[in-house]
C-alpha cells in the first residue's frame, strides 16, 4: 500500500481513532505502537495491511476509516493488498 499518510473521519479525534485500532489489533494478537503508527511510514503500510487482510471486519472498518477511503475505494485497497502480498 503506498498511503501518504492515515486520515480520521471528519469530526472525530484522530487519537481515540488510533487507540481503538490498536486495540482492536490487539484482539487479533497484532501489538501497535501509537507513535511508530503516526510517524513510521513503512509500519502505517504493515499494520494497515494486517488489518485489511484479517477475518475482523470491523478492523478492516477501522482500517478504511484510517485510510480516508470509501466503500468503493475499501474493495480496491484489500484486493491491492492480496496482490501485494502474493509477490
Amino acid at each position: 500500500m503506498n498511503t501518504a499518510h492515515l486520515k480520521a473521519p471528519e469530526g472525530c479525534d484522530r487519537f481515540l481513532d488510533l487507540v481503538d485500532f490498536k486495540w482492536l489489533m490487539a484482539g487479533m494478537g497484532w501489538w501497535v505502537n501509537l507513535s511508530r503508527l503516526q510517524s513510521d511510514q513503512a509500519y502505517i503500510d504493515e499494520c494497515l495491511r494486517r488489518a485489511m487482510t484479517s477475518d475482523s471486519e470491523l478492523l478492516r472498518k477501522r482500517g478504511v476509516e484510517l485510510l480516508g477511503l470509501s466503500d468503493a475505494q475499501s474493495d480496491t485497497a484489500v484486493s491491492s493488498t492480496f496482490i501485494g502480498l502474493a509477490s
